[in-house]
């Protein structure tokens, strides 16, 4: 099915894509991962099911993608990417079905746990589904600079993120606030995973107080993209749904 763009209103407008379901039973919010955007593989693999299922989805960019063309250094700061997410849920609530739901990939289940952990929402969220999700944000950081963060910016591939950014990232231990998550947690990680180790999956299940689910796919690698991947990403994830209407 073809998605439609559209502009979500905040500080700066937020750009989306959205899945529209006519008469839908939910409505899924998908928090892409760090150097993606709202046209990520997964969800665009996944949502024309999703969609089928009876569900409406919105993919949105987080606000540090716009400088992926344009040289500058990528401001990625969890508080402010959470208040974004914020954004899209409080317009998803009011424009479509009010039964929430959240799926995030990698970073994007970072910022998920992140928001319902210490933003005072007041939306029916009804699930959340963690693809890859790391919980011990330091480990991520090493992983970007493993020499360390220095200077004003930190070089990664074809991007560069700003050091203030990554060192805000690095001081904020994730997994202190997962006993505060209140909302059911699927958790999906492969079992080789060689950026965010299958570890952070445990160390989530151990912290959770709300009823959640877990699958360790036994091939699985960090980006989870090969069709029969994906395929049971979405078996998981609608059967989860279906579980919390």
């Amino acid at each position: 099915m073809n998605y439609r763009a559209i502009t979500i209103p905040y500080k700066e407008p937020i750009d989306a894509a959205l899945y529209p379901c006519a008469e839908s039973v939910g409505t899924i919010v998908y928090s892409h991962g760090l150097f993606s955007s709202k046209d990520a593989y997964k969800i665009n693999q996944i949502a024309p099911a999703l969609h089928d299922n009876g569900y409406t989805v919105i993919s949105f960019s987080y606000g540090y993608t716009r400088h992926y063309t344009t040289g500058n250094p990528l401001n990625i700061a969890l508080p402010q990417c959470a208040l974004e997410l914020n954004a899209v849920i409080e317009f998803a609530a009011n424009s479509y079905n009010p039964n929430l739901h959240i799926i995030g990939s990698s970073m994007g289940g970072a910022i998920a746990l992140y928001y319902v952990a210490t933003v005072p929402y007041i939306f029916s969220i009804k699930s959340i589904s963690l693809i890859a999700t790391p919980v011990h944000l330091q480990h991520l950081v090493r992983a970007i600079a493993p020499e360390g963060i220095s200077g004003t910016y930190v070089p990664v591939g074809e991007y560069t993120i700003d050091a203030q950014s990554l060192q805000q990232m690095d001081s904020i231990e994730l997994i202190k606030h997962i006993p505060r998550v209140d909302v059911p947690v699927c958790i999906i990680h492969g079992q080789n995973d060689n950026v965010v180790p299958v570890s952070h999956a445990y160390d989530l299940q151990k912290q959770l107080c709300v009823p959640h689910t877990m699958h360790i796919i036994p091939d699985g690698d960090h980006t989870l993209t090969s069709q029969k991947h994906v395929t049971l990403i979405l078996q998981y994830i609608v059967s989860w749904l279906k579980l919390h209407p």
